[in-house]
């Protein structure tokens, strides 16, 4: 029932990959931007564990299960890739997972990008990896750092659902610290046909990634993803233009305002002539506030509501939890005033 709704294609000129998929915010499958690479070649587990089971790695519980299971404990441990995959072999439904841990330098090596690494600051880059097995998930979310992210199916593979932030207002977006940037809606709990129907409501992208593939995410945008079976990535995040590096420091866990902010600033020329004024201003109001990090905090979320509201608009409100949040917002900056 995958709608298979991303293009496929060769990797174009570096210009035409900014220009046509970086700039309009267009997820795209890659077909061999890494077909030269040793790592391309060790595209099923079998290979895998005759080749570099030594790798380390470190295993904690899914997060979204942890936080709904006060009775888990979210304790890391670090064992070597062959152990993890003895692990998943032994305990198939196990949640236990790999996420975005520091791709060690060793199997960079086998993976180099030699293309598109230097569209941005080449020195803000940075690489992760994930390996899980079967019926593990990422619970629908957007990611914080502001960077673009071309990940590289291994092995196995996995379903992406992409959703632009122009949908935001639809996903039912949580405000909690132990909860940012994630959607009230499940879809790991959902059957085929309700995650068609969401599908689809929400304009979504739909793909099944497989071995020797690489996916092109933009920044900001809201994913959902599935193992279908155990799988590895290895995903590079592209280095950040300096507009979206500074309010990525301003705002380590960012709200759906400043996702919406963050993509006025992506096209760096853009942010130079027209979008300045407001960062600085934030810039300066995070730095000369002298009341408690609370109050700092409380301002700076209004201003975002008010700069976003200024040059985007709203989206009809379409849940309580965003009508709540911006009531919030309001209440917290009088009550600072």
């Amino acid at each position: 029932m995958v709608l298979d709704n991303i293009e496929r294609i060769e990797a174009p000129p570096k210009d035409v990959f900014y220009r046509e998929y970086i700039l309009p915010q267009r997820p795209v499958i890659i077909t061999n931007l890494f077909e030269s690479s040793s790592l391309s070649q060790m595209d099923t587990l079998e290979k895998v564990r005759t080749g570099i089971t030594n790798i380390p790695v470190q295993v904690c519980p899914n997060y979204i299960a942890n936080l709904l299971d006060a009775t888990s404990a979210d304790v890391p441990r670090m064992m070597n890739l062959g152990a993890y995959l003895d692990f998943l072999q032994a305990q198939p439904t196990s949640l236990d997972i790999c996420v975005e841990y520091p791709t060690p330098q060793n199997l960079l090596e086998l993976l180099p990008l030699n293309l598109y690494q230097d569209l941005s600051d080449e020195s803000d880059l940075y690489s992760n990896m994930f390996v899980a097995g079967s019926n593990n998930y990422a619970h629908l979310h957007y990611d914080a750092d502001q960077r673009n992210v071309l990940l590289f199916q291994v092995f196995g593979t996995k379903r992406f659902i992409l959703i632009h932030p122009r949908e935001t207002h639809k996903l039912d977006a949580i405000d909690q610290a132990n909860l940012c940037r994630t959607s009230g809606f499940f879809l790991e709990n959902m059957s085929e046909a309700q995650k068609t129907d969401f599908i689809r409501y929400t304009n979504a992208f739909d793909v099944v990634l497989r071995p020797g593939e690489t996916i092109f995410m933009p920044m900001m945008i809201w994913h959902y993803i599935e193992y279908l079976e155990p799988a590895m990535s290895i995903a590079y995040r592209l280095g950040r233009n300096p507009y979206n590096r500074r309010l990525a420091q301003l705002f380590p866990a960012p709200s759906v305002d400043v996702q919406s902010l963050a993509l006025l600033l992506m096209d760096e020329t853009v942010a130079h002539s027209k979008h300045t004024g407001w960062l600085n201003k934030l810039e300066n109001t995070s730095s000369s506030s002298n009341g408690s990090d609370r109050d700092r905090k409380a301002i700076l979320n209004y201003l975002c509501l008010k700069i976003r509201g200024q040059y985007l608009g709203f989206e009809p409100i379409k849940s309580m939890r965003e009508l709540t949040r911006r009531q919030t917002i309001l209440e917290q900056v009088s009550a600072y005033s």
